[in-house]
């Protein structure tokens, strides 16, 4: 069970909304393991899906029902409405009938950092640059190594992989395509911890959308460019 309190720094109920979790997970038996997310600014407010703070989560679900379709996400403080009043700090209460509700439906929704979303996403990447270096090897590699010095029959070896060259283009490009789908996605139609959700983790893998593309756009250019060479 992942117990979140996301916050921010100026937030009086931050601390005492942390107590509240534990207390909860406390009584419920749980280990009493709750983590704490500083929201810094309206990008990370985007990114993390957040409503205000503190914010409490369990295993990804806002302990408030009726707050889980909110879609206005930004710094602030919030409020939360429980029994008919509305309060700054989430009642023991509260918290305790979410952790009851995650335990009983065995709900895991995705949660922020998941390893195993960033890793489909790496995966993908990685398999469509192999492509591309593959595709672009054939027929650039032997330029390459001779421009650096290099001779020797062997280099002509690497000619062998001319006729796959359009199939390791081709694996490259879906690769991009199913990717760049999951990486450029608008932030607002992220679920936490997608890859499109997580700043840092975003600018990663756009890094590393750009030099597959790259890739794959020299070894879609080169028979072009090769009469320039040769």
């Amino acid at each position: 069970m992942k117990v979140e309190v996301l916050y921010i720094a100026e937030c009086p109920n931050h601390k005492p909304a942390v107590e509240q979790a534990r207390e909860a997970l406390r009584t419920a038996g749980m280990p009493e393991v709750v983590n704490e997310v500083e929201v810094r600014t309206k990008a990370d407010a985007e990114a993390w899906r957040f409503l205000g703070s503190p914010t409490v989560r369990v295993n990804g679900l806002d302990v408030e029902p009726e707050a889980r379709g909110v879609q206005h996400f930004g710094v602030g403080c919030r409020s939360y409405a429980d029994n008919g009043r509305r309060s700054g700090l989430p009642s023991k209460d509260l918290i305790g009938r979410a952790l009851q509700e995650i335990s009983a439906s065995s709900a895991i929704p995705a949660q922020p950092g998941s390893h195993e979303k960033n890793g489909t996403e790496s995966g993908v990447l990685v398999t469509g640059g192999l492509a591309a270096v593959l595709a672009s090897t054939c027929c650039l590699g032997p330029l390459i190594l001779v421009a650096l010095g290099f001779s020797g029959a062997w280099i002509g070896n690497l000619s062998v992989l001319e006729p796959y060259r359009p199939w390791f283009i081709g694996a490259a490009v879906i690769a991009l395509v199913f990717a760049g789908r999951r990486i450029f996605r608008p932030t607002t139609a992220c679920k936490p911890g997608e890859v499109c959700a997580l700043p840092a983790t975003r600018r990663m893998y756009k890094v590393l959308f750009g030099i597959v593309t790259g890739l794959v756009v020299v070894a879609l250019a080169y028979p072009f460019l090769a009469r320039f060479f040769y």
